[in-house]
């Protein structure tokens, strides 16, 4: 039986692989959507956190500061990741974006000084040489890649990056409770964005398909998703929260074909198989043929 941060990874993973598709269907803009996502967010989270007094029992400024900052990070990790799927598609863009464990590690080794292997960096490159076929950049040493697709695949990469420092700020409130530190973030953005929002979706009468995305996107793919989402990152180990989020590519690959007829060629799907196997790599702990050598980051402490 699973243990309760596995399940709760699995589920989040789950609901993420069917986010780029409800995007699409939402019809809204990256700010728009940003600021629903918050604002459905924060209303199905404060159900949670006021009933418990989360707030009277956890927050302090230090928390609440963190969790800003966290917050900041997401909401700029959203739009990076919408104008992608946009501007590439949602296969490609999620499985680029699922380089983020790669980021991690990178900040381990920079900002902590943690000992990096030759091993993972064997495992890195692998996935980097993935990343090179997915974008097809390169066709006979040659860039061909077009403006906006190139772009797409440099904001998916931007994305990752920014969930990597989320996460890690989530890791570091490890002993408040997720739906309050998500509850903050939403918050804030809510606040942010409600001046440059459109908000004639909320006083539209029908309930047509991209109001219900929309909806979708704020109450299940961001205050249930997060909740699970930080709950498992605060329970489990970090190798076994990147492991289980290979789930997230693949789901979104399989919709991208079945429901957007997007069809990869044979160069991106070795491209996705080795981005994905890289990351498999690192945090399954399988060995390569090379030699043992290990790296430490200049900032140990």
């Amino acid at each position: 039986m699973i243990d309760k941060g596995t399940f709760e990874m699995i589920a989040a993973m789950a609901i993420c692989g069917t986010i780029g598709i409800t995007v699409l269907a939402s019809g809204q803009t990256e700010l728009d959507l940003i600021f629903y996502r918050c604002l459905f967010g924060a209303i199905f989270l404060a159900g949670i956190v006021i009933p418990r007094k989360y707030i009277q029992s956890y927050l302090n400024t230090k928390t609440a500061i963190w969790a800003a900052l966290g917050g900041l990070a997401l909401l700029a990790n959203w739009y990076f990741l919408f104008s992608a799927y946009r501007n590439t598609s949602v296969g490609v863009a999620t499985t680029v974006y699922n380089t983020q464990p790669l980021m991690m590690i990178l900040f381990g080794v920079v900002l902590f000084g943690e000992k990096i292997t030759s091993n993972t960096l064997g495992w890195m490159a692998i996935s980097i040489s993935g990343l090179a076929l997915i974008s097809k950049i390169f066709v006979d040493g040659e860039i061909v890649a077009s403006g906006s697709y190139l772009w797409g695949i440099c904001e998916a990469l931007l994305a990752a990056l920014l969930y990597a420092v989320a996460a890690i700020i989530a890791r570091k409130l490890k002993s408040t409770p997720p739906a309050l530190i998500a509850l903050i973030q939403f918050l804030i953005g809510a606040i942010m964005l409600a001046p440059f929002a459109n908000l004639s979706i909320l006083t539209r009468p029908e309930m047509d398909i991209p109001t219900l995305a929309t909806l979708m996107l704020g109450i299940v793919h961001t205050g249930l998703m997060y909740v699970l989402l930080y709950g498992a990152i605060q329970k489990i180990e970090a190798w076994r929260v990147a492991s289980i989020s290979f789930l997230y590519p693949a789901i979104a690959l399989v919709l991208d074909a079945i429901m957007l007829g997007v069809q990869l060629d044979h160069t991106q799907w070795a491209g996705v198989a080795l981005i994905l196997i890289g990351a498999a790599g690192i945090n399954l702990k399988w060995r390569l043929p090379i030699p043992n050598a290990i790296f430490i980051g200049v900032n140990k402490k």
